[in-house]
């Protein structure tokens, strides 16, 4: 254990030296709990969550409808193109969940030079990637905004490429993408409007707040 907090120290120096720091090791002298925020525990924070995801859905829905090319179904070819297009379509958002935490931990390496946890909460449907590291306002939105983006672009690329029969395999995927990630953007707004200084201990499902005992008093 002590070899291990070693590390992690040396880690941290390394970052210090090479430019600002991003996130901590442990939690710095002179912070303390400010709020925590339980996406899961708290039921109505969750049925906000849903909601949003919701409406995002709804609305993404209305705009590949009126906007999205019209062409004919990909069963126009037969049951089995068809069958196929529709079990690529499940498969692929499948794999999107896993591929989205896995955006997750490639940041929080970079800021931590750590790997990530990674967990499934099955009752509620929620996969997550967590750091044991201190992460500062910066540095945790890059994170948690971090897989809408690159996936975000990667589907919409995909998306100009595909025969106009497949359009709706990728933009179920990219709805997915955009809907799936209302619990980031629900934290991310949550940390734009904490104290100034503020640390961000997430725990996967839910998150500490740390804020300058000054902010506190």
């Amino acid at each position: 254990m002590k070899g291990s907090d070693n590390a992690r120290g040396k880690s941290a120096k390394k970052r210090r030296e090479s430019g600002p720091v991003r996130a901590y090791p442990s939690l710095p002298a002179g912070y303390d709990l400010c709020e925590i925020l339980d996406i899961t525990g708290d039921r109505k924070v969750f049925k906000r969550i849903v909601l949003c995801s919701a409406l995002a859905s709804a609305g993404m829905i209305l705009l590949g409808a009126l906007a999205g090319p019209s062409a004919a179904s990909p069963f126009k070819d037969g049951f089995a193109k068809g069958f196929f297009a529709v079990l690529m379509t499940v498969v692929g958002t499948v794999v999107y969940i896993f591929a989205h935490e896995w955006v997750h931990g490639i940041f929080i390496r970079f800021f931590t030079g750590e790997h990530a946890e990674y967990g499934f909460i099955r009752d509620m449907g929620v996969a997550y990637a967590k750091s044991s590291w201190f992460f500062t306002r910066r540095a945790y939105i890059v994170i948690a905004l971090a897989p809408v983006i690159v996936w975000g672009i990667i589907l919409t690329l995909l998306m100009d490429d595909v025969p106009g029969e497949f359009f709706w395999c990728l933009y179920i995927i990219q709805i997915f993408n955009i809907s799936g990630s209302a619990g980031d953007f629900y934290t991310v707004w949550r940390v734009t409007r904490m104290p100034k200084g503020v640390l961000i201990y997430d725990e996967g499902a839910s998150m500490k707040f740390f804020a300058p005992v000054k902010f506190l008093q």
